[in-house]
C-alpha cells in the first residue's frame, strides 16, 4: 500500500464488552486528548485524522477498510486501562492492513506500564505523558528519515529492547495549544451521562485545566501529569466555548477537570464571562469538596452551571485518611449544603473495597450517602489502576502480575464481571452484592423517586431518568460468574 493519504490516524478503541451495561447511562463524549493532539500536529504541518470507534463501533472488517483508505503513515491510539486489550487487538489490524503502518500508543496506559506495552509485536512506540508535541515531533522524525532517538518522551524499540529517550517537560502554556480538532470528529453523535445531562441542546466536554496536585493513592491521574496543575486562562476556555456554541450549536457543556475549583479565583472569572458572553448556556463541573464555598456556588448557578460532581469516595474517616484522599465529612456536607442553597444539584462519587474497607465501613459510607441525600450517587468498585499508590504496592506485594492482568475486568461501574481484586476484607462476590445494595437502598426509596418525578420539567429529563433507570435495573439482574 502507498501511504500518502494521512501522515497521523488517530484512533480511539472501543471499551471492552465489560462495559457495555454502563455505556447505557454514560453516553460517549469526544475524545479530547486525540482532538488536541491531531490539531497540534496540523499546526506543524501534519495531516491527521482521527476514527473514534468508541462511536463507530466497526467491526474488524470495516475497520481495516477505513484504515485502508486513510492509507497513514501513522496511527496513533488513545489507550486508557480499560481499552488496553481492546486497542491491542486494533493495533495488530492496523499492521494487518500494512506491517509498515507506525502504531504509536499514549494515555494513561502506556504511560504507567511502557515496557509492559513495548513487548507487543504490533506496538512500534509508546508515548510517556502529553502527546501533542511528542508525537507531532515522532511524526515529522519519521517522514524525514531520522531516528526516534531525537524525539524526547518516547520509547522505541532497539534491537528488540525498549528504549526511552528521556521525560519531556509539561506544557506549561496551555493556552498556546490550538482548541481541539472537532471538525474531525462525529460532533453530532456524542452523548453526556444520563445523570449529566439537562436539555436538549448539542453538548460538548471541555478541559480547561491538567493535572491534580493530590495524592489520592488509588488515582492514576498523576502518571500522566506528574503531579502538577496548570490552568487554561478563562478567556481562553470561552473563547473555545464559544467556537463550539457557534459552530455546532452547542448548548451544554461537561466540563472534565479533576477540580474545576481549585483556583476559585479563575472560576469565578470564568463564570462572569460566561454569563456576560453566553448567557443561557448550561454546563457541570466536577471539584473536591473542600474547594466549594458558598460564593462560588452562587456564582456557578449564575452562569448556568446546574450540576457539581464531587468525589467523596467513602462516608468512613478511617477509611479517607487509608486512601491519603485528604477531605473530612464535614467538608462534604457544606459543600452540598452549598449546592442545595444555591439552586445547584450535587453528585456524589464513592468507591468502596479499598484495602482497608469492612463490613462496617461500607455501613458507614451507605449511612452517609442517605444523610447527603444529593441528587445522584454513584459506587465504584476498587481497582487498582496503574500509575496509582495502590497499584505499585499490589505489583511489588505479588498480589498483581501485569503480565497476566485481564485488563477488561477493569470497569468499576456497573461492569458486566465481577471486581478484578477483592483488596481487603470483602470477597469479590460481597463487593458486588453491596454495590447493588447501594445503589437499591439510594436510589429506589419512595422519597428518592417522587423528588426525581416532580422535577421532571421536559421529555428530555424524562428520558434521561429512563436511561439512568434502565442501567440500575441492568445492574441488579446481572448475574456475575
Amino acid at each position: 500500500m502507498t501511504r500518502t493519504a494521512t501522515d497521523l490516524l488517530l484512533i480511539s478503541p472501543h471499551q471492552p464488552r465489560s462495559a457495555e451495561i454502563l455505556r447505557e447511562s454514560t453516553g460517549i463524549t469526544q475524545p479530547l486528548g486525540l482532538g488536541y493532539i491531531a490539531a497540534y500536529a496540523r499546526a506543524r504541518g501534519l495531516s491527521a485524522a482521527i476514527l473514534d470507534n468508541d462511536i463507530e463501533d466497526l467491526d474488524d472488517e470495516a475497520f481495516m477498510r477505513r484504515v485502508r483508505a486513510a492509507a497513514p503513515l501513522c496511527a496513533g491510539f488513545s489507550v486508557c486501562t480499560s481499552s488496553h486489550n481492546t486497542a491491542l487487538h486494533l493495533a495488530r489490524l492496523v499492521k494487518k492492513v500494512d506491517p509498515g503502518i507506525q502504531v504509536i500508543f499514549g494515555g494513561v496506559q502506556p504511560s504507567t506500564l511502557p515496557r509492559l506495552l513495548m513487548k507487543e509485536t504490533a506496538v512500534d512506540f509508546a508515548v510517556q505523558g502529553e502527546g501533542e508535541v511528542t508525537a507531532a515531533e515522532l511524526v515529522l522524525a519519521l517522514k524525514a528519515g531520522a531516528a526516534p532517538s531525537s524525539v524526547a518522551g518516547l520509547f522505541y524499540k532497539k534491537d528488540g529492547a525498549a528504549v526511552f529517550t528521556g521525560e519531556r517537560p509539561l506544557i506549561e502554556d496551555l493556552d498556546s495549544l490550538p482548541f481541539p480538532a472537532y471538525d474531525l470528529m462525529p460532533m453530532g453523535r456524542y452523548t453526556l451521562p444520563a445523570s449529566r445531562r439537562m436539555t436538549s441542546a448539542p453538548a460538548a466536554s471541555i478541559v480547561t485545566s491538567r493535572g491534580c496536585p493530590y495524592g489520592c493513592y488509588f488515582c492514576s491521574h498523576n502518571g500522566i501529569f506528574r503531579g502538577k496543575v496548570r490552568f487554561r486562562s478563562a478567556r481562553n476556555v470561552l473563547d473555545e466555548m464559544k467556537l463550539l456554541v457557534r459552530d455546532y450549536g452547542v448548548g451544554e457543556f461537561l466540563v472534565w477537570d479533576d477540580s474545576f475549583l481549585m483556583r476559585g479565583d479563575r472560576a469565578l472569572e470564568l463564570c462572569r464571562l460566561i454569563k456576560e458572553e453566553l448567557p443561557g448556556i448550561t454546563w457541570s463541573c466536577s471539584s473536591r469538596a473542600d474547594h466549594m464555598t458558598p460564593a462560588l456556588a452562587a456564582a456557578l448557578r449564575a452562569a448556568g452551571c446546574r450540576l457539581v460532581l464531587f468525589g467523596v469516595e467513602s462516608g468512613s474517616e478511617k477509611i479517607l485518611a487509608s486512601i491519603n484522599k485528604g477531605t473530612r465529612p464535614e467538608q462534604v456536607r457544606a459543600a452540598v449544603k452549598a449546592c442545595r442553597e444555591n439552586g445547584l444539584m450535587s453528585f456524589c462519587s464513592f468507591v468502596i473495597g479499598t484495602p482497608d474497607e469492612t463490613e462496617e465501613t461500607v455501613r458507614e459510607t451507605r449511612r452517609f450517602a442517605m444523610e447527603l441525600n444529593p441528587d445522584f450517587v454513584i459506587f465504584c468498585i476498587f481497582a487498582p489502576l496503574p500509575g496509582s499508590h495502590f497499584f505499585s504496592e499490589f505489583v511489588k506485594d505479588s498480589r498483581l502480575d501485569p503480565d497476566r492482568i485481564d485488563w477488561d475486568s477493569y470497569i468499576n461501574l456497573m461492569s458486566s464481571r465481577p471486581p478484578l481484586v477483592a483488596a481487603g476484607n470483602l470477597s469479590k462476590e460481597r463487593l458486588t452484592q453491596l454495590q447493588k445494595e447501594l445503589f437499591r437502598a439510594f436510589y429506589f426509596r419512595p422519597s428518592y423517586v417522587w423528588r426525581r418525578l416532580k422535577l421532571l420539567r421536559s421529555p428530555q429529563q424524562f428520558y434521561q431518568n429512563l436511561r439512568g433507570l434502565k442501567t440500575l435495573i441492568k445492574l441488579q439482574l446481572q448475574k456475575f460468574k
